[in-house]
């Protein structure tokens, strides 16, 4: 069974049941249901974007959490005393206000991360779409109405580790759904397109 870096091949979509809750790619996921799932419908395959895109993210709060540290020296190479601006008491609600916003910024990164999800089931593909606490759309398109399928890699970091983006034509309500960053984008429409030739291969009513 061939696999390249964390994600399979198409075979593998067929007889893995992910059992990982975190999983950018997990395969007929166990435990995982979702809003007006219909009956007989199955997920076939769960999608976040790469966790390298994370990366970022991780970096950037890295350093945030370094700043307070990085202050004190600054200001002294300035000859400046963090205690000659501020009293005890006052660095210590500054410094507990700033983690706060760093773990804000973290928790923010993370939760968009994971509640971006697309789906492909054996009936239809759906866009979870998370664009803040309050906000979320999800869109969907029924196999039946995907027109065309096209997976695409763009730049080094996207050859390397293998993600970039699928774009799928459909007559649909949305014309367009664009599944971004994920990881092996090639399978990813394969695996569309299989669902789509044996949703038109199947007798109508009958949920392939």
């Amino acid at each position: 069974m061939a696999t390249i870096g964390l994600v399979p091949d198409e075979d593998f979509i067929h007889t893995t049941f992910s059992r990982n809750p975190f999983a950018m790619f997990a395969p007929q996921p166990v435990g995982v249901t979702f809003a007006n799932q219909e009956s007989g419908e199955k997920i076939i395959l769960l999608l976040r974007a790469h966790i390298i895109t994370l990366v970022p993210a991780l970096l950037a709060t890295i350093f945030l959490i370094l700043v307070p540290f990085l202050v004190g020296p600054l200001l002294g190479f300035l000859r400046i005393s963090l205690l000659d601006l501020f009293n005890v008491g006052q660095l210590f609600l500054i410094s507990v206000f700033w983690y706060l916003v760093v773990f804000g910024f973290a928790f923010y990164k993370f939760i968009f991360w994971y509640f971006n999800v697309y789906i492909i089931t054996n009936e239809r593909i759906i866009d979870f779409d998370f664009r803040g606490i309050l906000h979320k759309e999800t869109s969907y398109a029924e196999l039946g109405k995907i027109q065309d399928v096209s997976p695409k890699i763009i730049g080094f970091f996207g050859t390397f580790f293998h993600f970039g983006d699928v774009y799928i034509q459909t007559a649909a309500e949305k014309a367009e759904f664009e599944f971004h960053k994920v990881a092996r984008p090639d399978i990813v429409a394969h695996e569309i397109l299989e669902q789509v030739r044996k949703e038109a291969a199947e007798p109508p009513g009958v949920v392939a």
